[in-house]
């Protein structure tokens, strides 16, 4: 699994009443640098992770949400069809016990008929509700 680092993150903190004695939102923004190339008539599917937010311990973690999309491809045709598909297949944000910080996984389909196309960047939004 491919990792990388988050870009121009920005965090809001907002204070909130509950769930469960939850009492922040944290409501953070970016980037990420991916690279994820399928060329001809290639299928590839890529999970790509990388931290997001501050620093907690698990006992302030609550849960996170978060939600991707692509921001920056490269498309070149080379035969037809000249036909591509680029698809966010899923997002999973929870946090790493190993780094006390929310772990996002992205998992990013390209889909390539007679096109040489090339992911290199996503945005994100990720919610993370704790108790501080």
């Amino acid at each position: 699994m491919p990792t990388t680092d988050a870009i121009g993150e920005q965090v809001i903190e907002a204070v909130v009443a509950g769930p469960d004695g939850a009492n922040r939102l944290f409501t953070v923004i970016g980037a990420a640098n991916l690279s994820i190339q399928a060329t001809g008539q290639q299928r590839t599917i890529e999970t790509w992770t990388f931290l997001v937010g501050p620093t907690l311990t698990r006992l302030q973690f609550h849960r996170a949400i978060g939600t991707a999309s692509v921001a920056s491809q490269i498309v070149s045709v080379q035969t037809p069809p000249r036909e591509f598909t680029v698809n966010v297949h899923s997002i999973e944000a929870d946090w790493d016990d190993e780094n006390q910080r929310v772990k996002v996984r992205v998992e990013i389909g390209v889909i390539s008929n007679g096109a040489t196309v090339e992911i290199t960047q996503i945005r994100y939004w990720v919610a993370i509700l704790a108790e501080m």
